[in-house]
């Protein structure tokens, strides 16, 4: 039985706002689906940002309700940031 499902194509990335800055990074979903554990991949192109979670509607049917997915950050590590719902309350 199927127990990971890992997607791409919704290219997921996270928007942080400071008073001078705006950045965007890339980053990895991890979440359930119908009880089986969903990933979702950022872009791998360099060229493509990717979609702001926390801003813009995702695409994806298996991303419907994402607010207890966890968000990894990509940089020279991967950095884990929390579930999404407390990002959006930052």
């Amino acid at each position: 039985s199927i127990k990971t499902i890992i997607i791409g194509h919704e290219h997921p990335a996270i928007g942080l706002k400071d008073k001078n800055r705006d950045e965007k990074y890339k980053c990895f979903l991890k979440g359930t689906w119908k009880g089986k554990t969903l990933i979702v991949q950022p872009s791998f192109n360099p060229l493509t940002e990717g979609t702001d979670i926390l801003r813009e509607p995702l695409l994806s049917p298996y991303l419907k309700n994402i607010k207890d997915f966890e968000v990894f950050v990509v940089s020279k590590d991967v950095l884990p940031f929390g579930k999404v719902k407390k990002l959006k309350n930052l």
